[in-house]
């Protein structure tokens, strides 16, 4: 039976939480990837408890964040910070406060189901060359597009978080054979979007609630898959699918 686990780092959030290493010498991937260049996922953040790094998030608003709600569920408005405007978890950019998480109603109902929510910050965000929102997409993706993944995520199922963002081109895998990768996993349902190029490439810890973007587009939130690119697909919140929820909770709150 293949064991799902969500990409959190779990760092800081609670007493079970555990201090993961940061790495000044990853050497590429998230799995198998590079170091991103300056500038180029300006919608990129870093939720960030106690210890430090734990999850990504998109920025979709000048006052709003798209992440995975278990990197929200249990975590305090109070310790959580999010990071924008940088690459590196060691230096630049700005941490903001969060006043409120949104997560869906339906989250975990089935398990692993409805993974997404929203943090509102205390403040606007200030926009410039390193800090952007991205779009978010109603539209459905074409057979076999090339994906793009951000995120400080470990390097392996057992390695270090980089400091650098790290990012990845993965191949767009559609909801039939995503599930048929799976053995028709109930865990899998149309709410995801799924990549998977081979095996040695894709998402792990501490990629969760971090952007997958198609021509610039948001399509993607990670969720869960089994740790860390062992040869199966990975999935992540169908953003075309929870467009209106978006929209609606942005608009209303």
């Amino acid at each position: 039976m293949k064991c799902f686990v969500v990409f959190c780092a779990l760092l800081g959030y609670g007493s079970l939480a555990s201090l993961l290493p940061l790495d000044d010498h990853y050497t590429s991937r998230v799995v198998g990837g590079h170091e991103a260049a300056p500038g180029s996922a300006p919608y990129q953040v870093s939720l960030q408890g106690f210890f430090g790094h734990s999850c990504g998030g998109a920025i979709v608003g000048e006052q709003w964040i798209l992440t995975a709600a278990h990197c929200v569920v249990g975590a305090s408005l109070g310790t959580l910070r999010v990071l924008v405007g940088t690459n590196s978890l060691k230096e630049g950019g700005k941490k903001y406060k969060p006043t409120k998480f949104i997560v869906h109603s339906r989250y975990n109902k089935p398990d692993f189901h409805n993974d997404i929510a929203l943090i509102k910050l205390d403040s606007k965000l200030q926009y410039g060359e390193n800090v952007k929102p991205i779009a978010y997409s109603e539209k459905q993706l074409p057979e076999e597009a090339t994906l793009t993944l951000t995120g400080w995520g470990r390097t392996s199922t057992s390695g270090a978080i980089p400091t650098k963002l790290q990012t990845i081109d993965l191949r767009y895998v559609g909801y039939e054979e995503c599930k048929r990768l799976h053995n028709n996993a109930p865990e899998v349902d149309i709410g995801h979007v799924c990549t998977f190029t081979k095996a040695g490439e894709g998402a792990c810890n501490g990629d969760s609630g971090g952007p997958l973007a198609y021509n610039g587009t948001l399509v993607g939130v990670v969720n869960f898959g089994i740790p860390c690119a062992k040869g199966y697909p990975d999935a992540y919140a169908r953003v075309s699918y929870y467009h209106d929820w978006i929209r609606t909770n942005i608009n209303s709150n």
